[in-house]
């Protein structure tokens, strides 16, 4: 069996991918529609591809960000809240984060959103977003074409032939359509926005924008 803390950890990152609600409450209403047939958790984790995750899985409020790689407030938010938010909450052990795909600003966002999933077939997924954030160039300007992000993957001494194999396969262009068909029906319309739940309890909180980080410590203690 599987821990029930875990299990919820991982449900609200199933939530999105599969079909986000309003409320907690509903998220799990989702998750067990999709999944009528499993007979028990280990069955229903073990049929849905999660993002990785940052942070620890017994954290107890889990932040879920949908954003877009050429997103210019998603980048002022990297730059200005996030490293505060993983100082003082991730590497805490207080909250964990997920990433759903949200590319809504052009063919270069899907590619880069991709290229993260073929980092993390040789376990630098976060590595990758890191990157891709650090170098974003001018929207759809080219920085993010095929080429540079064979670049990108270099620079983080990938195996480049298993790399771009991927990445000219489009091994992943399902998986991120459906993040961005999920985060759309589950409120996102406008990058970045943020679900942060309290996986035990079940409240949860919606943050739209590069909100700055007072916001973000404000709402994530209130669910602690």
């Amino acid at each position: 069996m599987v821990d029930k803390k875990k299990a919820l950890v991982a449900i609200v990152g199933i939530a999105i991918v599969v079909g986000v609600a309003a409320s907690f409450s509903s998220y799990i209403g989702q998750v067990e529609q999709q999944t009528q047939s499993t007979e028990n958790e280990a069955d229903v984790l073990s049929t849905i591809h999660l993002p990785p995750l940052l942070g620890s899985q017994t954290a107890p409020v889990t932040i879920i960000e949908m954003g877009d790689y050429q997103c210019e407030m998603c980048k002022r938010w990297y730059d200005e809240s996030r490293p505060k938010i993983i100082e003082n909450f991730i590497d805490t052990g207080k909250a964990n984060m997920f990433f759903i795909d949200y590319p809504i600003l052009g063919p270069d966002s899907a590619l880069a959103a991709e290229a993260t999933y073929c980092a993390d077939d040789q376990g630098k997924y976060w590595d990758y977003h890191i990157i891709l954030y650090d170098y974003q160039g001018h929207m759809n300007s080219g920085w993010a074409n095929y080429d540079r992000l064979k670049s990108f993957a270099f620079n983080l001494d990938l195996n480049m032939d298993e790399f771009g194999e991927c990445l000219d396969s489009s091994k992943y262009d399902e998986r991120v359509k459906l993040n961005w068909q999920k985060a759309s029906a589950g409120g996102a319309n406008s990058t970045p926005t943020f679900i942060i739940v309290n996986t035990e309890t079940g409240n949860e909180e919606k943050i739209v924008g590069a909100q700055p980080y007072s916001v973000f410590e404000k709402t994530i203690n209130s669910l602690l």
